[in-house]
């Protein structure tokens, strides 16, 4: 077997071993409901994403070490679509995301906030209707204010606390509320509460808290993009590395092609 069949197959290899931890983290993304984990958008995706490069690395070494020159055609014309798609994918995902997000520090906390106007349309939408209310079902049985401060916190202790977003918008009311704090889990609406329709939606009941506000979709997006925004080096460097793979591939069938012997295999 020549040196581009030999590299290709063990790239695959390679390749394969790659995609299991990402089919696991695509398997446990559908399984969790955390606070964190309730947002589905990239859930989906992910676990695709794996499978997909799972299958084209085992059709890359059977046809790599095989010499199965049907097979290799195959595996060439599948993984140009899918550097294509991911190519395609990640440039609208940077679209959506350019500029969107990053919240508002309280003066004098560490607290910030997040305003969902801050976010462009396209995700704005995706936190609407029934997507939304799949999330608040999820922020519900999962418990989405488990990770607050203790109840015991004071009012001074729990502003120099750094909530997450998901926190921060759905676990407690709006500064411009004016609220009077009793704990981390109750806030009493004083007279002077504001008009803000946020500020009505909230309730100290658990299952209701902020998780029917706009600071809480607002949350809910700003942690999304942390997180895609810290998969931004895995995803370049994935598309990079299938890339050498679908180069090597090209050399390793062009090289075939000079054989009449593999075109019989």
């Amino acid at each position: 077997m020549n040196l581009p069949n030999n590299l290709l197959g063990l790239l695959n290899i390679l390749t394969f071993l790659i995609s299991i931890p990402i089919v696991v983290v695509g398997v446990q993304m559908n399984r969790v409901s955390g606070a964190g984990e309730c947002f589905e958008l990239f859930r989906k995706p992910v676990l695709i994403l794996g499978v997909l490069i799972m299958v084209m690395s085992i059709v890359g070494i059977i046809g790599a070490c095989c010499r199965v020159s049907w097979v290799l055609w195959i595996y060439l014309f599948g993984m140009l679509l899918l550097i294509i798609s991911l190519f395609v994918v990640y440039g609208i995902a940077l679209i959506v995301t350019w500029k969107s997000g990053g919240g508002t520090r309280l003066p004098g906390t560490e607290l910030k906030e997040y305003k969902l106007s801050s976010y462009s349309d396209w995700l704005q939408n995706r936190v609407q209707g029934k997507s939304w209310d799949t999330v608040k079902n999820c922020l519900v049985v999962g418990d989405g204010c488990s990770e607050m401060p203790k109840n015991d916190t004071t009012l001074k202790e729990f502003n120099m606390k750094e909530l997450n977003p998901v926190m921060s918008g759905c676990c407690k009311p709006l500064a411009e509320c004016e609220f009077s704090y009793q704990s981390p889990a109750v806030w009493n609406k004083t007279k002077s509460a504001s008009s803000n329709s946020d500020c009505k939606a909230w309730d100290n009941n658990p299952k209701v808290k902020c998780f029917d506000c706009d600071s809480c979709r607002a949350g809910i997006l700003e942690q999304l993009l942390i997180t895609w925004r810290k998969a931004h080096f895995f995803k370049f460097a994935l598309i990079g590395f299938l890339s050498v793979i679908y180069s090597i591939g090209c050399c390793a069938f062009k090289d075939s092609r000079k054989k009449p012997d593999y075109w019989r295999q």
